[in-house]
């Protein structure tokens, strides 16, 4: 999610403001930054403020500094660029990255509000390979274990990797959830949901599944909902926030 900045009605200067346990004047410059996500030239000063919706003054201010410490680079024509400081965070982040530090606390999460099994799986060719499993907390469940590789199929996770259309999602507000029962196994029944990353990369997919008898007789609606937020809030963290105000999701039920 992109950071919004708040500025002083008169822009006269002032010492950093708390609001709501943050800094107005660091979310500012971050706002700055943000305007050069998805820019494919430079930014010029007037770009920048309108983007922000920030007077010209403030911008400039935080340009200096943002400048100052190699976050941005200014031109000889007056227009700015991301700097390579930037560039240097990236690589930082990608090698602290771990996945499952993402992944699993969502899966958790999801797994003891539906009281199901809930995974992440990823397309590896025609292949699906489920990275990450957390088992339903009932007595009664579905138990794989890991790694687990099966087949492209016609199953709602499966789908969920083959169909999945982050961008059509976005354009809507709407994402697509598919549920099956009996598909691949005749005990099971699962609903699924795409997971995306920067640019629109699909990541993997999620899923809640269980015995058919019980998915099957559950609120398919609530839990498609509960599940396209689990989605959402794992995309955002992965790098593809989807815009506010989603609709609820569009529940895709798969047959024979």
């Amino acid at each position: 999610m992109k950071c919004e900045a708040m500025e002083r009605a008169d822009d006269s200067p002032a010492p950093p403001k708390l609001r709501s346990g943050g800094i107005v004047a660091v979310e500012r410059s971050l706002s700055i930054l943000d305007a050069f996500l998805g820019a494919t030239a430079t930014r010029g000063l007037s770009e920048l403020a309108r983007a922000t919706r920030l007077p010209k003054p403030t911008v400039l201010r935080n340009l200096v500094s943002l400048e100052r410490c190699g976050y941005v680079v200014r031109l000889a024509d007056g227009r700015y660029q991301l700097g390579a400081r930037l560039l240097e965070l990236g690589e930082a982040y990608r090698a602290q990255f771990r996945l499952e530090d993402h992944v699993l606390p969502v899966l958790r999460e999801l797994s003891a509000a539906t009281g199901e099994t809930t995974t992440f799986q990823v397309r590896e060719q025609e292949n699906r390979l489920t990275l990450f499993r957390v088992e339903s907390p009932q007595s009664v469940r579905i138990v794989h274990a890991l790694p687990n590789r099966k087949p492209l199929d016609r199953t709602s996770i499966s789908q969920a990797l083959l169909r999945g259309d982050g961008a059509a999602d976005m354009a809507r507000r709407r994402q697509a959830v598919f549920f099956s029962a009996g598909l691949q196994d005749p005990q099971t029944a699962s609903l699924a949901t795409a997971v995306w990353g920067p640019a629109g990369i699909l990541r993997g997919s999620i899923n809640v599944s269980g015995p058919i008898a019980r998915v099957s007789a559950a609120d398919h609606p609530a839990l498609a909902a509960r599940l396209a937020s689990a989605a959402l809030s794992l995309s955002a963290a992965l790098g593809a926030p989807f815009p506010e105000g989603m609709q609820a999701p569009e529940l895709i039920r798969l047959s024979e």
